[in-house]
């Protein structure tokens, strides 16, 4: 029994935090739900991989995010073209916005990034979000760093655009 209880302690301390990374991995809100309850079924039942050096909370974040991967991979991820070309031109804003529109600014990119193409949303999100550096992002979805810093760049672009 004590157990369980320690399992509950666990998923009310971070089923938030996991499922927000879910989320922004996969934008659907019941996939994310989904993903979140297999992410803890994965993390209870790898308990004994758990190492200390990594903080529990990133361990299962980590897991989360891997799960909610590999949903969309399974959903047949749609990758970026890496031979689009790449266009920087960018507008340079007022550095004396007031406040509003600061938070108008805010609410338009988190607009923009749902609109992104999956890949693209995915590798925003891990980057910039989570903070995930392209090499640890290479590992996750198993592609090169090289490719990972391209679709960064291409995805932060077509971000652009958008905005």
């Amino acid at each position: 029994m004590g157990q369980h209880k320690a399992q509950m302690q666990l998923y009310s301390t971070f089923y938030k935090r996991v499922y927000n990374a879910c989320y922004r991995v996969l934008y659907d809100s019941l996939e994310a739900e989904d993903a979140m309850q297999e992410s803890f079924l994965k993390a209870f039942s790898s308990l004994g991989d758990y190492k200390e050096s990594v903080p529990f909370e990133a361990w299962l974040v980590r897991i989360g995010i891997n799960t909610s991967i590999d949903k969309l991979r399974k959903k047949s991820l749609e990758t970026v073209n890496l031979y689009e070309n790449i266009n920087y031109d960018v507008e340079d804003s007022d550095e004396s916005d007031e406040w509003e529109q600061i938070l108008d600014k805010v609410e338009q990119v988190k607009a923009a990034i749902t609109r992104l193409p999956e890949t693209s949303r995915l590798i925003i999100n891990l980057y910039l979000i989570e903070g995930y550096d392209h090499e640890e992002i290479s590992e996750i979805l198993n592609i090169a760093p090289g490719t990972v810093r391209i679709q960064y760049m291409r995805a932060k672009q077509k971000l652009l655009e958008l905005i």
